[in-house]
């Protein structure tokens, strides 16, 4: 790593936001890979929570009990993962986000991340509201999306679906969207300062590459890997 231009308690942070299955995650993966950075997947925190809420029977007097701390973020090994990323999973983590108690403990720990990165070099953090509610400070941040029919067939790939639930899938997920953009406690939006990347028609590679060009461009992050 050359030179940095520090923020967020001296820590540099990458916000990815954007809709579901945009390849949010995907990208995020890449460039903290790329810079060496710790990545955070927001949403794998209310799946894994949500996971715990079914498991206690949906009871929300059991869920305010529950120790909410980064340490269930390491759980996801403990966890299948088709089961964090099934229509059961993704529905209940969806409401138990509304919940006032859980957001508020998952955003100051999202915060504490960012601002305190186990590594100690930075943090690409990905996820719903990241740009706006979460991070809005961070000095670059990126917006994901793609056709709804694209993100369909990409989400039947990643759960290993037969191509007949392609209809139930796309209807999830254009369902999502009308509830993600429309709620009323941080709805999905693209801030003025976000760079948006259309990844619909393009690869992972090249999705990789528009990103580093733009971080690049803006003179923020360098390093000899990149």
């Amino acid at each position: 790593m050359q030179a940095l231009v520090m923020f967020q308690n001296n820590k540099p942070v990458i916000a990815i936001d954007g809709t579901a299955g945009s390849g949010k995650g995907t990208l995020a993966k890449k460039l903290a890979k790329v810079l060496k950075f710790d990545h955070l997947d927001s949403g794998l925190l209310y799946r894994i929570l949500a996971y715990k809420f079914l498991k206690l029977n949906k009871d929300l007097k059991m869920l305010r009990e529950i120790d909410i701390d980064l340490k269930i973020f390491l759980e996801k090994k403990k966890i299948e993962k088709m089961r964090l990323r099934s229509p059961e999973i993704t529905k209940i983590s969806s409401e138990i986000a509304k919940i006032k108690f859980v957001r508020q403990k998952l955003i100051s720990l999202q915060r504490k991340f960012a601002n305190y990165p186990p590594k100690g070099n930075g943090s690409v953090i990905d996820g719903r509201d990241i740009t706006s509610v979460i991070t809005p400070n961070a000095e670059i941040k990126f917006y994901i999306d793609a056709d709804v029919k694209i993100r369909a067939e990409r989400r039947l790939s990643q759960l290993e679906l037969s191509k007949k639930d392609y209809d139930k899938i796309l209807k999830e997920l254009i369902q999502r969207d009308f509830r993600d953009k429309r709620r009323k406690i941080s709805p999905l939006i693209l801030t003025k300062d976000s760079y948006f990347i259309d990844t619909g028609k393009i690869s992972e590679s090249e999705v990789l590459i528009k990103a580093i060009n733009y971080i690049k461009k803006k003179q923020i992050l360098f390093s000899d890997c990149i």
